[in-house]
């Protein structure tokens, strides 16, 4: 940018200094009378004018190669930047594709985890209502198990055998060895046997 306006400047100092010397040498027409005075006046003019201009052109020329150069530092700099960042980023998008590819198989990885977990839960409602049924036929076999208890067990000898009767009346027989008597309804010594029945009046 600095350049480019620079160059129309130098440009523009060349040619003042063209035009000015043209109009000194255009002023140093003069009489013939007084050439010798103009002449020996015009070696100073004419070389002071060049002079003032070159060294205007050189410090011009110093200036924009000092600018270039400084430029040219810059771009160097800012094109190692421009490096830097450009590795910097395709890390990151290295990087970045990792993470998507990590992300997918976490994802695959959930997904089937989610389907073990349906699966046991299935598995885990079978079990319970499985339980459940076993836990029925428990309570049921309890049940039975309680209708069909032995409530009165006994024999007439406590070892051994033997014969009884016959009898010619009517005669109670008493167990001597009674082995089960739930609610003590038996009386071994009487031979009776007496039950509570429950009133429904």
């Amino acid at each position: 940018m600095e350049m480019t306006t620079r160059f129309p400047l130098l440009l523009l100092i060349c040619s003042l200094c063209t035009a000015h010397l043209q109009t000194e040498s255009d002023n140093n027409i003069i009489p013939l009378g007084g050439e010798t005075e103009a002449v020996r006046r015009e070696p100073t003019n004419t070389t002071d004018q060049p002079q003032g201009c070159k060294q205007d052109i050189h410090a011009v020329l110093r200036e924009m190669s000092a600018s270039l150069a400084e430029q040219r530092v810059e771009m160097s700099h800012l094109q190692r930047e421009n490096e830097a960042q450009a590795v910097k980023l395709e890390l990151q998008t290295t990087e970045l594709e990792k993470q998507k590819t990590e992300l997918k198989l976490q994802k695959t990885e959930v997904d089937k985890l989610k389907q073990v977990l349906q699966a046991q839960t299935a598995e885990l409602i079978s079990i319970k209502a499985r339980t459940n049924v076993t836990e029925n036929q428990v309570e049921v076999l309890k049940r039975d198990g309680e209708v069909k208890q032995v409530a009165f067990s006994a024999s007439l000898f406590t070892s051994g055998s033997g014969t009884l009767g016959p009898f010619n009346t009517h005669t109670p027989l008493v167990f001597r060895h009674v082995v089960t008597n739930i609610g003590n309804a038996y009386n071994p010594n009487t031979g009776t046997q007496s039950h509570k029945i429950k009133s429904f009046i």
